[in-house]
């Protein structure tokens, strides 16, 4: 597999990890408040022991060192910052028409429930691509991902039973073909790299 920067790996975790915090926090907020008077900063405290081990096992999956991981504090996404109709647009995928109705209680409940689905499985993605690309075997790295996606599910606000077997089906489906596809263009170790934690995966989900 081609030499991927760590600096670039990490990004692409924190990313759909910042999505999952933001969604959070309005998901938290009392419907009424605006968007923009929306505290992540205070979400983010009151999530702190979700975070910081959602942030151990990101650096362990990826080896990363502490300097790579200081990429959350340039990324700000845990601070307090405007939280505006069109960055939950972002987050969930458009799912909502932008217009003067944006942010009516029934469109932002749209726009949390099909962001979370979208930035779970993103971070997902961004999980296995880093332990693939980090050499790291299926088991037990794979225990360590699927404690990531249960502990993001919490600060994502969502509390469901068999979430993170949900999750798991949509990266398959959503996200396998492109990687495993004769036409993908992936190498076969990079196949089976993805092969084996979606295997290994699958058996953690299935079995609670």
């Amino acid at each position: 597999m081609p030499e991927v920067s760590e600096t670039w790996l990490a990004r692409e975790t924190f990313g759909p990890l910042g999505g999952i915090i933001e969604l959070g926090a309005v998901g938290d907020s009392d419907e009424n408040v605006p968007l923009n008077r929306v505290s992540v900063e205070n979400y983010t405290a009151r999530k702190h022991g979700d975070l910081h081990r959602i942030l151990q096992i990101v650096q362990t999956v990826g080896k990363f060192h502490e300097s790579t991981m200081a990429v959350v504090d340039d990324l700000g996404w845990h601070t307090d910052h405007e939280v505006t109709a069109p960055s939950l647009l972002l987050r969930s995928g458009g799912i909502e028409k932008y217009s003067p109705d944006i942010e009516a209680p029934d469109a932002v409940h749209r726009m949390l429930g099909a962001g979370g689905d979208l930035q779970l499985v993103r971070f997902m993605h961004a999980l296995v691509g880093v332990a693939v690309a980090r050499n790291q075997p299926a088991v037990p790295t794979s225990e360590l991902i699927v404690e990531a996606i249960q502990k993001a599910y919490a600060v994502a606000g969502i509390h469901e039973s068999g979430a993170d077997r949900t999750t798991f089906r949509m990266w398959r489906v959503a996200h396998l073909p492109a990687v495993l596809m004769p036409s993908s263009g992936s190498s076969e170790t990079v196949k089976t790299g993805y092969r084996s934690f979606a295997h290994a995966i699958e058996r953690i989900v299935s079995s609670h």
